[in-house]
């Protein structure tokens, strides 16, 4: 699917649409390696709304006057005394500029210009004026700011939520014919690896599914897969390394693997997908066990000598299986009604289920 038509990527784009239709020319400030073809998003929605626009890639460090009147096909009857008023008029009327390809070793002088041609489409009415979309790639938010009345900046961050990223792999797995019994926990346990990583969640989806428990190996192939070696290394926004998700600032899974992740980080993210989607599936297997266990234990019973219990349903699982034990019950319910103990015991004590226990037809029946 999509990424762009996601709820959260939707309102940051029709945001930014929306202050092109006022007149205002518009900064979106980006990371790198974060939502790689955002360029062609915005491209694709000028075209849905019928846009006259004309895309500029800014391949090189020449002055951007000059650059922007070359790559316009703009002829002056001679350079000397050509400025960024000149250019603007020469512009016509309602003309979308897409620039992209501007990151911190150019964005100095393109923001100059920026400010200049600001100042010049002030004379021009609002509604009849030319605009310029600006993407800028890995420079820090405080310099991504350019002073004006008719100027905007819009910083990608937070834009893509929980939600978003459970409903792109889900519907990426779904489209791919690939959904299984432990749909769920897959789709629950890739988003909150990959967090805002859309590329990141692409690679995790093609992995084989017991690859996605062994945390560290996984992420580590998925930053050499995504030539991102090396690239995670300051901690920064503009590296990559950190962003709001959901309004809480996380880091990005990649900076957790050179220092070996002290603190556990990725283990409770994980930790908090199995608990949220395995233990449900626990009480649904216990209450499963309890139709079967009542042909066996007759009630009342005690099972201390001094608690008095009317139905199998007051007993949690841990306590299911040792009335089990106690009763002599043997074969596959009691051994259902221990493993499902065992592994609700692990998450209880904040511990990870392994491939062969997390995927386990016992729990998903």
């Amino acid at each position: 699917m999509k990424w762009q038509t996601l709820p959260g990527p939707a309102r940051y784009i029709e945001a930014v649409l929306q202050h092109l239709r006022d007149g205002t020319h518009v900064v979106v400030g980006t990371a790198d390696n974060s939502y790689p073809d955002i360029e062609r998003a915005f491209a694709d929605h000028l075209a849905q709304d019928q846009w006259y626009r004309r895309c500029v890639t800014v391949d090189s460090s020449d002055d951007p006057l000059r650059y922007l009147t070359d790559r316009l096909y703009l002829s002056p009857e001679k350079w000397v005394g050509w400025n960024v008023e000149k250019l603007f008029w020469q512009i016509e009327p309602n003309t979308v500029i897409l620039i992209d390809g501007l990151t911190a070793s150019n964005w100095k002088s393109w923001r100059d210009f920026l400010q200049e041609f600001e100042a010049v489409s002030r004379q021009s009415p609002s509604h009849h004026r030319p605009t310029l979309l600006v993407v800028v790639r890995g420079v820090a938010q405080k310099h991504l700011q350019v002073n004006g009345a008719a100027i905007a900046t819009a910083i990608c961050t937070g834009v893509l939520g929980e939600l978003d990223a459970l409903t792109y792999v889900d519907q990426r797995i779904r489209n791919s014919g690939a959904v299984v019994r432990h749909h769920k926990l897959l789709v629950r346990q890739i988003a909150a690896l990959a967090l805002w990583d859309l590329e990141l969640a692409d690679y995790l989806i093609e992995q084989p599914e017991r690859d996605l428990f062994d945390i560290r190996r996984v992420l580590k192939a998925a930053r050499t897969s995504l030539g991102r070696d090396g690239s995670i290394i300051d901690g920064s926004w503009q590296a990559g390394c950190v962003d709001y998700f959901d309004g809480v600032q996380l880091s990005h899974p990649f900076v957790f693997l050179d220092s070996g992740d002290p603190s556990g980080e990725l283990t409770r993210r994980v930790w908090t997908v199995q608990a949220a989607e395995l233990l449900p599936l626990i009480e649904v297997r216990r209450r499963d066990l309890i139709q079967k266990l009542q042909r066996h234990i007759s009630c009342p019973f005690t099972i201390d000598g001094t608690r008095l219990y009317r139905s199998l349903d007051e007993l949690e699982i841990g306590s299911l299986a040792f009335l089990a034990q106690i009763r002599g019950i043997r074969g596959e319910l009691r051994e259902k009604a221990e493993w499902l103990a065992q592994c609700r015991n692990t998450l209880a004590h904040l511990r990870l289920l392994n491939d062969s226990e997390a995927l386990d037809s016992r729990l998903h029946g």
